[in-house]
């Protein structure tokens, strides 16, 4: 009869526990709609589309992610040389005379370019 009450009592407590769970899901689901994310998890980084585009690129240097690295890049119809990599976190850092190339090459103004 013990082996019964305590089989009965965690069934009840894995009942809860989902129960919980399932709560906390259904708030998480609910602030991500309310910031307008639609519901669930968004698949789409908003920081993406302030990526700059490069009109041309020169010297490969390396990769990042899959992305070849450039030394220079032509952007806007200025020159920009390669600088240094930008943490995925860290998009609000960038210098007002700095670019930034997906997925976070970040791009400083040549001063040898005129």
């Amino acid at each position: 009869m013990e082996i019964v009450l305590i089989e009965l009592l965690l069934w009840v407590g894995l009942i809860f526990f989902f129960w919980a769970l399932r709560d906390g899901l259904s708030h998480v689901d609910a602030e991500a709609e309310s910031q307008g994310g639609g519901g669930g998890i968004v698949s789409q980084n908003p920081v993406a589309l302030c990526f700059d585009r490069p009109d041309k690129v020169s010297e490969p240097i390396g990769r990042y992610r899959d992305v070849p690295i450039y030394r220079y890049a032509v952007i806007g119809g200025k020159k920009y040389q390669f600088e240094h990599i930008l943490p995925w976190e860290s998009f609000s850092m960038l210098l007002p005379e700095e670019r930034c190339l997906a997925p976070g090459l970040v791009y400083g103004r040549d001063e040898k370019a005129n």
